[in-house]
């Protein structure tokens, strides 16, 4: 039988170092973070028991999802910096890695002040009940603001700390990434668990504040460990800002952040839409597929993590050849991968009814056939994408993904219209995903075409 960890196993760890490194935090993030992910399937029955109403508990899914949002505006300086840092690190060039850290940290520190500054005068004039079609006698206009600017808050501050994970990616330490969602996890789910019953407004307020925590803290406590030890020559000071510097990570970083944008319209706009096309009641049942259908895709992502800084540093070293055999290895995976995600459908029912109960929801078994096709893109994406990233050919990213953002929502406000369903905005995703994942491979392949055999290749 095919074991496509075995075969990247025997592929990528049996030469250089960088393989061991990859093979490490392959391994690494699938038990890390697949803990994250057993522990997250818990918390949604737990929130099911936290708020009484489901209404309001889709509320709380689209604040998140909707705020999250602004997570993309950070100019691409995340992963400008990431793709500048790899051969810098590996150079052990000290004075130019804290030259890229310290401009990309100003230039994310004045990005958070100007948004902090922007909001306090916007947010006064904006109605979040409107917003997130829920009435007044539901939750209160003062509740819903004040839980609306906390979880802004939030991300303002993740906004700046977040910068670490990149870092921590150019190390080649993304195993450690996915430690920090594992404790984010399990912060939330120890109190929504042992939270005692209050009011919703009470509720959404205390989640709202547990939220910011279980996100921020490990990752201060992260970036404070990292600039101690590892990075102790290279921490961020104004002192070190340079122009040239913090103009390479935002050309790069810029590129990124308009394909960050353009796949945020696509990916996480689901909840808005049915909130808006729909009811935010049916953000809820749009959750329990989604979480079931997007698990094994998740940990097909989580495998192949540590592939994008892995593709930057060989193809800077001019290991054309891996990085083509590596994709060759990555397809196999993924068709593993996407077979699962069909055989999963006759098994549905049964999981959802010991997962949340037998009075959760009764599966529509064409919803989980259009589930299984979007988790197939997700994980057909994340190949192509790891791929073209890390060699930073970004251009067909670019032109698709800003064609599927146009079309998708349109498309969903029609299909909804026409099947009176809020499978209507997932099957608009798909269709809007679709055009990316095959223009992409066929690009890769001229590229891999046009492409001598370096000198170091070693595979």
């Amino acid at each position: 039988m095919f074991n496509p960890f075995r075969v990247l196993s025997n592929n990528i760890s049996k030469t250089d170092e960088s393989n061991k490194i990859i093979l490490f935090n392959t391994v690494g993030a699938l038990l890390v973070k697949g803990g994250a992910i057993i522990i997250s399937m818990f918390t949604l029955p737990a929130y099911l028991n936290y708020f009484d109403n489901q209404q309001i508990l889709g509320l709380w899914f689209t604040i998140l999802s909707v705020l999250s949002w602004i997570l993309t505006f950070d100019l691409g300086i995340g992963n400008g910096l990431r793709n500048h840092l790899v051969p810098v690190l590996a150079q052990k060039d000290d004075l130019a890695a804290k030259k890229y850290i310290s401009s990309a940290y100003i230039i994310i520190g004045v990005v958070v002040l100007l948004s902090i500054l922007i909001s306090t005068i916007v947010f006064r004039f904006i109605n979040w009940n409107i917003v997130f079609n829920v009435p007044i006698n539901i939750i209160s206009k003062e509740t819903l603001n004040l839980s609306v600017s906390i979880v802004f808050s939030g991300i303002m501050f993740q906004f700046l700390f977040k910068l670490i994970t990149s870092i921590l990616y150019a190390m080649q330490k993304s195993a450690l990434n996915n430690l920090l969602s594992l404790l984010t996890s399990i912060i939330t789910l120890v109190y929504v668990l042992s939270a005692k019953s209050a009011d919703i407004s009470t509720n959404l307020i205390s989640l709202a504040v547990v939220n910011v925590l279980a996100v921020n803290i490990p990752l201060l406590l992260t970036t404070i460990i990292v600039f101690s030890k590892k990075l102790k020559n290279s921490k961020p000071s104004f002192y070190y800002f340079e122009r040239k510097y913090a103009e390479e990570v935002m050309k790069l970083g810029g590129v990124f952040f308009w394909i960050q944008i353009m796949y945020m319209i696509i990916t996480t706009t689901n909840e808005f839409l049915i909130t808006s096309l729909s009811s935010p009641q049916m953000v809820v049942e749009y959750q329990i597929y989604n979480k079931l259908f997007t698990l094994i895709g998740v940990v097909f992502t989580l495998a192949i993590t540590p592939i994008w800084s892995a593709v930057t540093k060989a193809f800077a070293e001019q290991k054309y050849n891996w990085i083509k055999k590596l994709y060759k290895i990555l397809n196999k995976m993924a068709l593993i991968a996407v077979l699962c995600e069909f055989i999963i459908i006759p098994f549905l029912q049964f999981v959802i009814n010991i997962w949340l109960g037998d009075s959760a929801i009764q599966v529509n078994y064409f919803y989980a056939f259009i589930f299984a096709i979007s988790g197939s893109i997700f994980i057909w994406n994340a190949v192509l994408s790891s791929i073209a990233n890390g060699i930073g050919e970004l251009k067909t990213q670019a032109i698709f993904f800003t064609i599927g953002a146009i079309i998708k929502i349109p498309i969903s406000w029609i299909l909804v219209e026409a099947l009176n369903s809020w499978i209507g905005v997932v099957i608009a995703n798909i269709i809007a995903m679709s055009i990316y994942c095959v223009i992409q491979p066929i690009w890769l392949k001229k590229s891999f075409e046009n492409r001598e055999i370096g000198v170091a290749d070693n595979v």
